[in-house]
Formats: structure tokens, sequence, C-alpha cells
């Protein structure tokens, strides 16, 4: 079923959602590397979901596994500050509100009846990629099971 939606989502604009977070990465050169997986992301956001790298980290210690930093987790604390508002300022802002804005228009296309089962999933595809639209560096990409598991555990430890 997510393959469908994905299709569904790359004919009905996806595509182009998807190449607009390619023009950023690839103008921030040096970040391309870390925006990877958020690029593959915005192409096919169905079946996945984004979680914090902090309760990824915390998962794989519960289950006995060493956490495995990656680049931007080893970078200093300057560099990740200075990589999050760099992105902000010039791309995450303006992906965000286009999230945003295309998921009000998914909403308002929901209107004739017969849109709803094509809308509605997208509509709520684009709320989901507002908020990794604006930071990006923070959350792992992961498929929806586990994504699921990894929350749970976290609520868990947190109590």
């Amino acid at each position: 079923m997510a393959l469908l939606a994905n299709i569904i989502w790359l004919i009905l604009g996806g595509f182009f959602v998807g190449l607009l977070y390619l023009l950023g990465a690839i103008i921030l050169f040096p970040l391309l590397t870390f925006l990877l997986p958020m690029i593959g992301y915005s192409f096919w956001p169905f079946g996945r979901r984004p979680v914090s790298k902090q309760a990824v980290n915390a998962y794989k210690q519960a289950n006995g596994q060493e956490p495995a930093p990656d680049d931007f987790e080893t970078a200093g604390g300057i560099v990740k500050f200075l990589a999050n508002v760099v992105w902000l300022l010039t791309f995450g802002w303006m992906l965000a509100l286009t999230h945003l804005f295309s998921g009000l228009m998914n909403l308002i296309a929901c209107l004739p009846i017969i849109t709803i089962p094509i809308c509605l999933p997208n509509a709520m595809a684009h709320f989901k990629l507002a908020p990794v639209a604006l930071t990006p560096f923070g959350v792992k990409i992961v498929p929806t099971a586990l994504a699921d598991e990894i929350e749970l555990e976290h609520a868990k430890a947190k109590l």
C-alpha cells in the first residue's frame, strides 16, 4: 500500500518537492551527505517516519546494540549549530511553508468526496514533512513499524 501511495505522491507533485530538497542540498554542498536521507524521504514519504536520533540511540542501547554515531553527531557543537541555522535561514523555512501550503491545498481538494482517498494522505504527508524541513539534522528516517517500536521504548524509558 505504501508503494501505491508513494507513486501517487510522485505523480501529484512529490517529485517537485523532492527536487526542492535536492536543490537546497546541492547549493549547500557541504551538507549534502547529511541531507541525503531527508531527500529520499521527501521523494518517498509513505511507509517511513522521522524519529529523533536520541530515541534511536536509546533504543539501540536498550536492545544491547552499540549506537553508531554518524558524521554529523561527531561534529562539534558550533558546526551543528551553524548547519542548522544556515539550513533554517536559507531553505528550511521556505520548504516548511511549502509543505504547509501544499497540505492545506490538499485538504481543500478533499471537498469533493471522490478525492478524499488521494488528497487526505498527501495532506498528512505534507504536514509530516514540515517539521523535518525546518530541522533535518536531528532526525533519522526509519520504517513506520520500527518508529512505533522506538517511540514506545523511548516512552517506557522516560517513565
